[in-house]
Parts: C-alpha cells; structure tokens; sequence
C-alpha cells in the first residue's frame, strides 16, 4: 500500500510538471515591474478615472503600494505568464466582479483579450434594441469581427436572457481555447463566471419601462 501511495504521489507530481510546463511562465525583469507598478498605478489616479468611469473608485492594496519589490514584484514572478499574440493585463475583476482594490488575492494576469471582454460582460444601449415597426426586440453582440445575435424577440427580459447565453457561450469558448496557455485558477475564473448574475440589475420588473 505504501509503494503505491508513493507512486500516486509521484504522478501527481509528474502530472502538475507537465501542466505548468504548458503556462509560459516568465520572470520579468525589473524595469519591466516597475513598468506594471506604474500602469497599476495610474489607473488609480484621479485623471485616469475622470477619463475611465469604469475605475471610479479603483485603489492599491496598502502591501502593493508600501513594499511593492517585496510583494507585488514577487507576486509577479509567482503569476506572470505570457500568451502568444497577446497582451498580457493585471485584471482585478474576474474573481470579483466589481471589485475595486488590486491585491494579492483578487487579482489576475490575464491576456488583454479577456480584460477587454470583462470591459464588456454587462449589456450596453446597442446591445438589445426595440424594432418599433415589428414590436419585437434584437440583440448584436460583436465578438472580434464576428457579430452574432437574434430578431424577433417579445420582452426586453427575454433578448437580456439571450444576450447572457450568447456571452456566457463566448466566454466559455474563450476559456477552452486557451485552457493549456493560463494557469489553472485563471481558467476556472473564467468557466465560473456567471453573466447573468453580472447582468441581474438590468433586468426590468415592469417591461413597460422599456
């Protein structure tokens, strides 16, 4: 029995070896830290969030911002990974959405593809529009150059319902597509984000409203 725990274990080993063998990790250097430190920063600042309301608010974690060679330089030689063709991104709203602090255990590396697609997980105005002419709702999306949606549709509800299946579905693909390239926790992130739950607050009690 003891042989064959050994062995299991051994496997596992091996095993977790050839998973992280998949991530490209890499150790930046520090002009490259300070680079990251920078942006992070600046996305912070008072001029920046005039500029991008979606970071009203956004602030760095006290640790981050005291003792950054000690902590945020060292949590990026523990998490920064690269994708070929992409940017790579500090992201602080994927495990938490609308979380407003970057720190060590909300936040992400994750490629540029995917912050953009969080920028744009809740629906926007020309998201689901009204065809007064056929009494129905559509729906557009565009993912990349591709745009997918669906016409004729009775209630704003039902085309928001369409809309968070169409992007939850993209998502998902997004996630499989790079699933051996980012490291474990960053892919079930993505496959455990629920868009209808990001969306809830758009729905209408009274679809007279629209």
């Amino acid at each position: 029995m003891a042989l064959i725990k050994i062995i299991n274990i051994a496997f596992s080993l091996v095993l977790i070896a050839l998973v992280k063998k998949m991530v490209n990790y890499k150790i930046l250097s520090n002009r490259e830290k300070h680079n990251r430190f920078s942006n992070m920063k600046s996305r912070c600042g008072k001029a920046y969030q005039k500029k991008n309301p979606r970071y009203k608010g956004a602030f760095i974690w006290e640790g981050w911002l005291k003792y950054k060679t000690k902590t945020f330089f060292v949590w990026l030689d523990n998490n920064y990974y690269e994708v070929d063709g992409e940017q790579m991104d500090v992201d602080k709203d994927i495990l938490q959405y609308g979380n407003k602090q970057y720190h060590p255990d909300l936040c992400l590396v994750v490629p540029h593809s995917i912050n953009v697609f969080f920028e744009n997980i809740e629906v926007g105005k020309t998201n689901i529009t009204y065809n007064s002419k056929t009494g129905k709702y559509v729906v557009k999306i565009t993912d990349g150059k591709k745009n997918i949606g669906a016409t004729d549709i009775d209630s704003y509800n039902e085309a928001l319902d369409i809309y968070c299946d169409i992007k939850q579905g993209i998502l998902v693909n997004k996630a499989k597509a790079l699933k051996d390239k980012i490291p474990e926790k960053v892919y079930m992130a993505l496959m455990n984000t629920d868009v209808k739950a990001i969306n809830c607050k758009y729905y209408l009690a009274d679809e007279s409203e629209v």
